[in-house]
C-alpha cells in the first residue's frame, strides 16, 4: 500500500504542477490579464462552495468512497475540455481555471486524509517520507511534462495528460483501503462551531489572521507576476505555459532544497514563530524590490520566493502551531482557517486588485505591492504575537494532560523549551543550557523514543523499567534489531507492568509484531490478571498471537496450580479454530518461529495449537504423549491415541476434530473406560520414544 500511496501522491502533484502551467497558458491567452481579478473571485467562490458540498459527504462515505469518483468526474471534465477547446476556447478557459481552483487543493486534503487512514501512527512514521518524497518527484515532473508539452505540440494538448493522470490517481487510491476499523472519528462541528472556536482563543485567531494575510499578499504578488508573464509571451498560450512550467519547477527544486537543508535547522535554533515569520517577511522584501526594479525578474523572484518558502519553512513551522490545541478545537477550526479563510483572503485581494484597476496603470502596480507588502508587515506582527499564545496553550495542555508528546518527534526549540519548563522546572541554581540534560526521566524516555538501537539498549540497561518507561518500551518489541534486549527487560519489570502488557496485548490497534510477542514476556508470571489476559487474547484475529498466548498460558497455569481456565471458553475456543477450512489450517506459520521439536514439519501449527489448549483443562502429560502417538505411523499407538481423545472430548468437538486428524473410524463410543485407556496410553510412552528416535534417524539419512 505504501507503493500505491507513493505512485498517487507523485501522479497528484505532478497534476497540481502542471495543471496550474495549463491555466495560466488558457486563460491568459484569451482573456486580458484585468480579467484575472474577476475570475479569481469566481474561483475563490467556487471553492469554497464546493469545500462544503464535498466536506458535508466526506464525513458521511469517508474518503476511501468519495475520493476515486472525484478524481474520475474530473478526468472525465479534461476529456470534454480537450474535445472542446478548439471551438469554443473562452469557455473551456474559464471552466479550466474553475475547475482547477475548486478541486485542486480539495483533492490534496482529501488524499491525506486517506493516508492517515490507511496507516496507524507507528507506520505511517516509518514511511510519510517516502510519499511526501515521492510528491516531489512528481512536481518536477509535472513542470517538466507541461514545458515539454508546449514546445514539441501545443498548450491545449497538455489537457488528455492531465485527464489520463486522474484517471491514473483514482484507481490508485481504489487500492488503498483502510481497516474496518479505520473511520474518522470527526465530529460534524460545521462552520458554525468553528467559528465559535476562534471567537474564545486569541492564539487561533492571530493564526487566522497571519492565515489570511499571507494569502492577500500572495494574491497581489501573483497578479503581478502573472502581467509580468502576459506580457513577455505576448499572449502566445504555449510560451505562456512553458515559463510559467520552468517557474513552478524550479520553486519545486528550490523548496525541496531549503526543505532538506534548512527547515529543521531553523525550527530548532530560531523557533516556530521565527521560522514562521519567513513568509510575511519574504512577502514584505519582495514586493519592496518588484516596486523598485520592475520587470519579469523581479516579479518571478517575489512571487517564487513566496511559494518557496511557503512551502517549505512557513508550513513545517505552521502545521506546529496546532500541535497545543485540544482535538476537538482543532477538528472544528482547521479546516476552516487553512481553507476558508485563504480562499477569503483571495477572494479579497483580487477585489482590491479590481479597485486598483481603476488607477493609472503605474499607480495600480505600486498600490498592489504597497498592499502586499503592508501585508507582509502586518503578518511579521502577527507571527510575533504567535509564540506567547502558543506556550501558553501548550503549557495548560501539558499540565491537564490534555495533550501528548512524542519527544524524538519534536524538532523546534519553542516546544522543547516549554516541554522542559513545564514537566521539569529548573530551580534558580540550574543552567539554563543543561536544564534538558538534568533531568534523567526526560533523558531515558527521550533515548527509549530515539529509534537508534545503541541509545535504545543503554536505556533499557540503565535499570528497571517502571510503568512511565514501559509505556514507551513496549512498542519496541515490534523491532526485529532489537526485539531481545526489549523482552529482557520487560520480563525483569513484568510483575509491576502486567496491566499494562495486557491492554497492549488486546489492543487491535497495537502493532501485530508486539503483540505476538508479549505473551512471552506474560509467560514467565503466575497472576491472575496474566491468565485472564491471555485467555482473552485467545480471541486474537492473527493465529500466531492466538497461538502465543495458548503457550504462555500454559507455562502461567503451570507456576500457578491454583489458576484455572474454565473448560467452556478452551472448548468454545477450539470449536472456532476447527471451523476454519482445511488450507488455512494447514498454512499457518509462525514469523518468529517456533520451539524445536522432533515433530516439527510432521504436526501442523494448528493442531499444536490445539493441543496446547486441550493442555489448559485436560492432565498435561496424557494431552502430549496423545500429540506424539499420533505423529508416529504405528497404527496400534495411533489408535490408543485416538481412543484417549474419544473418551476426553464432548461429542461435537470430537466429531469437528476428527477430519484433521485423518481420523476414518466410524464414530463410536469407546469400549473401554477412560481409566484403562489412559493407563495404556501412559505405558506407550517409551514405544512413542522408540518410534520418534527411528522417524529422526530416517530423516537424517534422507537429508
Amino acid at each position: 500500500m505504501v507503493m500505491t500511496a507513493a505512485l498517487c501522491s507523485a501522479l497528484i502533484i505532478a497534476y497540481q504542477v502542471a495543471a496550474k502551467s495549463a491555466r495560466e497558458a488558457l486563460f491568459l491567452s484569451t482573456y486580458r490579464i484585468t480579467s484575472l481579478p474577476a475570475m479569481s473571485i469566481g474561483a475563490a467562490v467556487c471553492g469554497i462552495l464546493l469545500l462544503l458540498f464535498v466536506s458535508r459527504r466526506m464525513r458521511a462515505a469517508g474518503p476511501a468512497r468519495l475520493l476515486p469518483w472525484i478524481f474520475w468526474i474530473s478526468g472525465a471534465l479534461h476529456g470534454m475540455e480537450w474535445l472542446l477547446v478548439s471551438r469554443f476556447k473562452p469557455a473551456v478557459a474559464v471552466m479550466f481555471y474553475l475547475q482547477y481552483a475548486g478541486l485542486g487543493a480539495l483533492l490534496i486534503s482529501c488524499f491525506w486524509s486517506l493516508v492517515n487512514e490507511c496507516f496507524d501512527p507507528h507506520t505511517a512514521k516509518q514511511h510519510i517520507g517516502r510519499i511526501v518524497g515521492a510528491g516531489t518527484l512528481g512536481a518536477i515532473c509535472g513542470g517538466l511534462l507541461a514545458e515539454r508539452v508546449a514546445a514539441i505540440w501545443s498548450a491545449s494538448a497538455l489537457l488528455p495528460m492531465l485527464a489520463a493522470m486522474h484517471f491514473l490517481a483514482g484507481w490508485g487510491v481504489t487500492r488503498m483501503r483502510p481497516p474496518a476499523r479505520a473511520t474518522s472519528g470527526q465530529t460534524s462541528g460545521g462552520l458554525t462551531e468553528g467559528l465559535r472556536v476562534l471567537g474564545r482563543l486569541p492564539y487561533l485567531q492571530h493564526l487566522a489572521l497571519l492565515t489570511f494575510l499571507g494569502s492577500v499578499g500572495a494574491s497581489m504578488l501573483d497578479y503581478v507576476f502573472k502581467g509580468q508573464v502576459k506580457q513577455a509571451a505576448a499572449s502566445s498560450p504555449e510560451m505562456i505555459q512553458r515559463l510559467c512550467a520552468m517557474v513552478y519547477t524550479g520553486v519545486s527544486l528550490v523548496g525541496f532544497a531549503i526543505q532538506a537543508a534548512f527547515t529543521r535547522v531553523a525550527l530548532q535554533k530560531a523557533g516556530l514563530g521565527a521560522t514562521v515569520s519567513a513568509l510575511p517577511a519574504v512577502v514584505t522584501l519582495g514586493s519592496l524590490s518588484a516596486w523598485l526594479f520592475p520587470g519579469l525578474a523581479s516579479a518571478t523572484a517575489a512571487r517564487g520566493s513566496e511559494m518557496v518558502v511557503r512551502n517549505s519553512l512557513f508550513r513545517s513551522a505552521y502545521e506546529l502551531f496546532y500541535t497545543p490545541v485540544l482535538p476537538d478545537e482543532k477538528r472544528a477550526s482547521k479546516q476552516l482557517v487553512d481553507v476558508g479563510l485563504d480562499r477569503l483572503g483571495e477572494l479579497l485581494g483580487f477585489a482590491a486588485i479590481r479597485c486598483m484597476l481603476w488607477l493609472p496603470a503605474g499607480g495600480a502596480r505600486g498600490a498592489m505591492l504597497g498592499t502586499s507588502a503592508a501585508a507582509g508587515l502586518l503578518g511579521l506582527w502577527c507571527a510575533r504575537r504567535l509564540d506567547r499564545g502558543y506556550v501558553g496553550t501548550l503549557e495548560r495542555s501539558l499540565r491537564n494532560r490534555a495533550v501528548e508528546l512524542d519527544l524524538t518527534r519534536i524538532e523546534d526549540k519553542t516546544t522543547y523549551t516549554t516541554i522542559v519548563r513545564v514537566l521539569h522546572p529548573a530551580s534558580p541554581y540550574q543552567s539554563k543550557a543543561h536544564a534538558p540534560e538534568a533531568d534523567p526521566t526526560l533523558r531515558r524516555i527521550a533515548d527509549l523514543r530515539s529509534g537508534h538501537a545503541n541509545r535504545i539498549r543503554k536505556a533499557l540497561h540503565e535499570g528497571l523499567l517502571t510503568p512511565e518507561f514501559a509505556a514507551h518500551a513496549i512498542p519496541l518489541m515490534g523491532r526485529d534489531d532489537i526485539a531481545g534486549d526489549v523482552l529482557d527487560a520487560l520480563r525483569h519489570a513484568a510483575p509491576g507492568i502486567a496491566g499494562q502488557l495486557v491492554d497492549a496485548l488486546l489492543d487491535p490497534a497495537q502493532d501485530f509484531a508486539v503483540r505476538r510477542r508479549i505473551p512471552q514476556v506474560l509467560s514467565g508470571l503466575d497472576s491472575r490478571l496474566a491468565a485472564e489476559g491471555l485467555t482473552l487474547g485467545l480471541e486474537d484475529k492473527r493465529f500466531e498471537v492466538r497461538f502465543r498466548c495458548a503457550k504462555a498460558l500454559r507455562a502461567v497455569l503451570e507456576s500457578n496450580p491454583e489458576l484455572a481456565v474454565p473448560e467452556a471458553v478452551v472448548f468454545n475456543t477450539i470449536a472456532r479454530e476447527l471451523e476454519l477450512d482445511r488450507l488455512v489450517w494447514e498454512s499457518h506459520r509462525l514469523l518468529d518461529g517456533g520451539e524445536a521439536d522432533e515433530l516439527e514439519g510432521r504436526a501442523s501449527r494448528g493442531l499444536q495449537y490445539v493441543f496446547t489448549l486441550l493442555s489448559l483443562i485436560l492432565p498435561r502429560e496424557p494431552v502430549r504423549i496423545a500429540f506424539r502417538a499420533l505423529h508416529t505411523g504405528d497404527a496400534l499407538l495411533r489408535g490408543t491415541a485416538l481412543e484417549y481423545l474419544d473418551s476426553v472430548l464432548p461429542r461435537p468437538i470430537q466429531q469437528r476434530l476428527s477430519p484433521f486428524l485423518d481420523d476414518q473410524r466410524p464414530v463410536r463410543h469407546p469400549g473401554r473406560s477412560r481409566e484403562e485407556i489412559l493407563a495404556e496410553l501412559l505405558r506407550s510412552h517409551e514405544s512413542i520414544e522408540l518410534r520418534l528416535a527411528e522417524l529422526r534417524t530416517t530423516a537424517a539419512r534422507r537429508s
